[in-house]
């Protein structure tokens, strides 16, 4: 783990907030950060925050925290320091890069992905067992993971899809940034401190998420109001209407795509292609989490699964405002990416997802017997 902020500063970091992340995160020792890469993120931190920030003297600014854990996901920390003033810390987990990557590669390649998805189930599964503090599953999940070999579709880090990861490494640290914008606004007047031009106001903003994902929902029940999920429909529908978190992490992408876009018109100007190749990077991303929240829902109660598909629809229907002048191509690109992403990943690893579970299940009624260990269950017909 490791921290950045301005130098002078360093003393002042709250101990209690490292403490907290260091108890509270699985971090991998085995694959420790090195200062290039430290400093890599650090550079991306600081141009993502310069595009939405008209820096003050007076300003807090989050402070950057990085891990390497398999906890995988990043977050906003407030911390009270007063009564009415919060100290924020953005915590970045870069992990996240590396199950993305894994998934990236099975997309863009064109072998036969099947061993490197069973590869890939067992070690998220393997994960998980290890935040539970089962140790039967994790070494069960590790051992097979190990006895599978190496992954075999091997990346060639070709410039594309350096260039899909670099977009989705950046959309992580934006939509992070959102997050801290959200509670900063909903708390303080930051208007005059916001570089932002991608909507009038706060509220406004808001107010568009909800018009968005409400006529969505409202579309999709007349076209399948006969259809067997509509039920589905009804649920996400609900959770848009009357759970803040939600329209929260809408509103947070909606930042974090403005802030893509913004930076992928600056670095390629007039390069539609390169625009609608980050709408597709974009677009992985999401699926990729969604993909996780289907797993993590077949091993806890709690799943983020209908957030990450009402997020789905809020991508699709929002991002394509910035492909107006060619909205041709940017559905094409949908289409032909959710119907290869189905084949390639979702299909195959989602068998692995219930054979998993099934032999966890197994697992545990062939040891365990009144709540004990059940050695003799080990060897023998």
């Amino acid at each position: 783990m490791a921290y950045c902020q301005e130098d002078k500063d360093k003393d002042s970091v709250d101990k209690m907030v490292l403490d907290f992340i260091q108890s509270s995160r699985h971090s991998i020792s085995s694959n420790a950060l090195n200062q290039e890469q430290l400093d890599r993120v650090k550079k991306l931190f600081d141009d993502c925050l310069s595009y939405v920030i008209n820096y003050s003297k007076n300003m807090k600014l989050p402070t950057l925290i990085i891990c390497n854990s398999i906890n995988k996901y990043s977050a906003i920390l407030p911390v009270k320091e007063s009564q009415s003033i919060y100290k924020y810390y953005l915590l970045y987990d870069i992990y996240l890069n590396t199950i993305n990557r894994a998934f990236d590669i099975v997309f863009f390649n064109e072998r036969d992905p099947g061993h490197d998805l069973w590869k890939l189930a067992y070690e998220l599964y393997a994960e998980d067992a290890t935040l539970d503090n089962d140790e039967i599953l994790t070494i069960y999940y590790g051992l097979n993971k190990i006895a599978l070999g190496e992954f075999e579709l091997q990346s060639t880090d070709s410039c594309d899809l350096q260039f899909v990861l670099y977009v989705q490494e950046r959309y992580i640290i934006c939509h992070e940034l959102g997050h801290w914008i959200y509670k900063m606004t909903k708390n303080d007047d930051l208007g005059h401190l916001l570089n932002i031009n991608y909507c009038e106001s706060f509220d406004r903003l808001v107010e568009d998420i909800k018009a968005i994902l409400y006529d969505v929902f409202d579309q999709y029940g007349k076209i399948y109001k006969d259809k067997d999920y509509i039920a589905l429909i009804q649920e996400q529908y609900k959770i848009a209407d009357e759970k803040q978190e939600i329209i929260e992490e809408c509103f947070s992408d909606a930042l974090a795509y403005a802030m893509v876009f913004d930076h992928i018109d600056k670095e390629y100007p007039n390069n539609k292609s390169k625009k609608l190749f980050a709408g597709q990077a974009l677009f992985l991303e999401m699926m990729n989490l969604q993909l996780l929240a289907m797993q993590h829902m077949s091993v806890s109660e709690q799943s983020f699964e209908s957030a990450a598909s009402i997020r789905i629809t809020f991508l699709r229907n929002y991002v394509g405002l910035y492909f107006e002048d060619d909205e041709k191509s940017f559905e094409s690109m949908i289409e032909e990416t959710v119907v290869r992403y189905e084949h390639r990943i979702t299909d195959i690893i989602l068998e692995c997802f219930a054979e998993l579970e099934e032999r966890a299940n197994n697992v545990y009624d062939a040891l365990f017997s009144n709540d004990k260990l059940n050695v003799n269950e080990i060897i023998g017909l």
